[in-house]
């Protein structure tokens, strides 16, 4: 009964702390100014039916504000169509003059009913002929795409033929007489896997691939993360090339919330992780048309949401990561941006939340200081019907930057309201460090005599077998990565700027003739899919299969350049069309001779290989203590180091550090030894300093810190 009662006890205890643990990472959400994500695109701020003829009437006042992207509207509107209201030629013509903003046109509202009526394809294609002859007569060009139909597995039946069979016909129809303009689809009411995978098996086969992918997300935003991976799964597995997203409809599982801060916050930040192209808010309450998703309170007066979307317009430069408490999950979310040209950084979140959220900034940008100026607001929110007097100051007021990061906390929070951090730099000197110094250069005594000990040299092209490496391209600068940072078989290789995750580092060895490259991160190598010896053949990782598909001969071009050959095909590792852009697809190409296709081999870890100094004619006891280190190491005629030694390399003798241009034994304590991964000691990095946790990479060492703007190993103790 004793034993019964003391197991009884330890899973009380063993649950509390996974309470306390699950309650605490419900309220942090980490940003990351060094880990961009695209270029702000404002992908969320559109909607469906939100903007039509004369609603909102005042066009700057309500709309520009919000920096839109993309509205969804009916290609006609009237008696006999399926809207009465909300004519897309006409709502393109009031945006015309914001930038950026777009309309994409709902074909199947040519249609009356519901669902909708239709009348087959030669009325069909004559209703498009009409449109594409108005919309060309109206000079307009701020076209988002073509939807070709809305929610086909509830809308279209069986009567009306096959329902790929109509989108085959209307696809190439509107190729013969709109051929610039994209095409969307097929806009499922819900992600289903299945029947997307059996629309894009039918759309490849038939050379009738949408250019924007859509669907929409109403059912709830715990799953919707998990859909956006297992659409890009979906596509690698079928060999298609990613297409752009649209959620041409999103909203809340409970509609009341459309346009809720607290609610929009988090699909804004899903949006955002994931790269979706673009968003629309739904259109549930069917007599208030015009109020842009219910952020407007009325035709005249802003509502809560209008200003968390009014946050999100302001947002400029690059969006950057935010991690959640869970992807997968409604609990709080939100987007953050670092802004160069005005020196700002912004956050904003909202969702369920437990009362107290910590919003974490790491890496933050030079700009920022040492002593910025942080300003928190939020916007209160009753119901979509509530106008709004706009946010609240909660607090503004100087931080102080340590080790480049911030933590702000923001208390009394709610999952209705939104929330608004501004950090503005001070113009001060910041002791936060450069987040991509250069490695620490292993000492280079005068070399002799090597001992046994010495391990193998490079290689003679000089690339270290089994160094790590970051891939440069020449052309456009840009690393070679793995997409989203993915480990799974045949995800995608594209170029990205290098932000110092593992998925952009390669480990390089020896196989004969050729080498291996494979991916820090996944441990998979460079793999070009199904063995392609085309042109165009997509680069990827795969499990290593021992195939001539993943190995590669490097050769050296001028400038410290190389090409990197695929040894099955011949051709080079090549970016596609030259692209000089963040997600330039990576391929095989044959040779040119041009910048896209020379690469930079970047030495990320230390030399593993130092020079071993002479050997001394005769051992010699004298040292600055000969207690202190290793006696293997004295009885080879090394002597010992002063006791603030760095150690640069680590062998079954002891550790070695260097003293005057000679290798030397430190004392075991010396610098932190035992305190950090040995991995990483070994190849020539000190521990940082016990207080310094700044995690910057991890990879198979261990965790990297900086320290006096060079690599260290974090401590043990943090």
């Amino acid at each position: 009964m004793e034993g019964l009662s003391n197991k009884f006890v330890s899973l009380f205890v063993v649950f509390v702390l996974f309470v306390i643990s699950v309650t605490e990472a419900t309220h942090t959400l980490t940003v990351d100014c060094n880990s961009k994500i695209r270029k702000s695109t404002h992908c969320a701020s559109g909607s469906l039916y939100g903007l039509i003829e004369n609603k909102p009437a005042d066009i700057e006042t309500f709309v520009a504000p919000l920096h839109p992207f993309a509205f969804n509207n009916p290609a006609r509107a009237g008696n006999g169509r399926q809207q009465p209201i909300g004519d897309a030629i006409k709502v393109a013509k009031r945006i015309a003059s914001i930038p950026g903003a777009t309309v994409s046109i709902r074909l199947a509202d040519f249609l009356p009913g519901w669902p909708y009526n239709y009348r087959g394809m030669d009325s069909w294609k004559n209703e498009i002929k009409s449109f594409v002859e108005d919309k060309k007569a109206s000079g307009l060009t701020n076209w988002y795409g073509y939807e070709i139909w809305n929610e086909p597995d509830g809308t279209w039946t069986n009567s009306n033929g096959n329902f790929n069979d109509f989108w085959k016909q209307t696809y190439q129809y509107l190729r013969q007489v709109d051929p610039n303009e994209k095409i969307i689809g097929p806009s499922l009411s819900w992600y289903n896997e299945g029947r997307i995978k059996e629309f894009l098996q039918f759309a490849k086969a038939n050379d009738c691939l949408p250019d924007i992918i859509s669907w929409h997300e109403l059912s709830g935003i715990d799953g919707m993360s998990s859909h956006f991976r297992s659409y890009r799964n979906l596509e690698r597995s079928l060999g298609i090339e990613e297409l752009p997203i649209s959620i041409n409809e999103y909203c809340d599982a409970k509609h009341e919330l459309e346009g809720q801060p607290g609610s929009s916050a988090r699909f804004i930040g899903k949006f955002e992780r994931y790269k979706i192209d673009s968003g629309m808010i739904t259109w549930w309450f069917v007599p208030l048309p015009g109020r842009l998703g219910s952020l407007l309170a009325s035709d005249t007066q802003k509502g809560a949401g209008w200003y968390l979307y009014k946050w999100y317009g302001d947002m400029n430069g690059d969006m950057v990561s935010v991690t959640p408490p869970k992807d997968d999950s409604d609990l709080v979310d939100g987007a953050a941006c670092v802004d160069e040209q005005t020196k700002t950084v912004r956050f904003i979140f909202g969702g369920p939340n437990d009362g107290s959220i910590d919003a974490v900034f790491k890496n933050l940008p030079s700009f920022v200081g040492s002593n910025p100026t942080v300003k928190v607001e939020k916007v209160d929110w009753r119901n979509k019907d509530t106008p709004s007097n706009g946010p609240d100051t909660i607090s503004e007021k100087e931080y102080s930057v340590i080790n480049g990061q911030l933590t702000i906390n923001v208390p009394g929070t709610n999952a209705s309201s939104g929330y608004h951090i501004i950090i503005t730099g001070s113009g001060s000197s910041t002791s936060n460090p450069d987040p991509e110094p250069t490695p620490k250069p292993t000492p280079q005594p005068t070399p002799q005599t090597n001992p046994q000990t010495n391990p193998p040299s490079s290689t003679t092209s000089g690339i270290a077998n089994g160094g790590t490496y970051e891939i440069v391209n020449r052309q456009s600068g840009k690393c070679l990565c793995v997409q989203y940072d993915a480990i799974e078989d045949d995800s995608n290789v594209h170029q990205w700027e290098y932000i110092a995750h593992t998925s952009q580092q390669w480990i390089i060895t020896k196989d004969g003739n050729d080498y291996i490259i494979t991916d820090v991160k996944s441990k998979k190598p460079l793999d070009v899919r199904a063995a392609s010896t085309q042109d165009g053949g997509n680069v990827v990782i795969m499990s290593s299969n021992g195939g001539s598909n993943q190995r590669w001969t490097i050769k050296e071009t001028d400038n410290g350049y190389v090409t990197i050959q695929n040894s099955k095909s011949g051709k080079y590792l090549d970016v596609e069309k030259g692209s000089l852009e963040d997600g330039g697809n990576v391929i095989q190409w044959t040779g040119n001779g041009n910048d896209n296709q020379q690469w930079k081999l970047i030495r990320l870890d230390a030399d593993a290989n130092p020079t071993s100094p002479n050997l001394p004619q005769a051992p010699s006891t004298n040292s600055d203590d000969t207690s202190n280190c290793s006696p293997n190491i004295l009885k080879q005629g090394y002597k010992c180091c002063p006791s603030d030694c760095t150690i640069y390399y680590t062998d079954d003798d002891g550790t070695w550090g260097v003293h005057d241009g000679e290798w030397c034994g430190c004392n075991v304590s010396s610098n932190a030894v035992g305190n950090c991964s040995a991995t990483i000691i070994a190849q020539g990095y000190p521990c940082c300093s016990d207080n310094n946790c700044e995690i910057y990479v991890i990879d198979e060492s261990g965790s990297w810190g900086i320290e006096k703007n060079a690599w260290c190993g974090i401590s043990n103790k943090c």
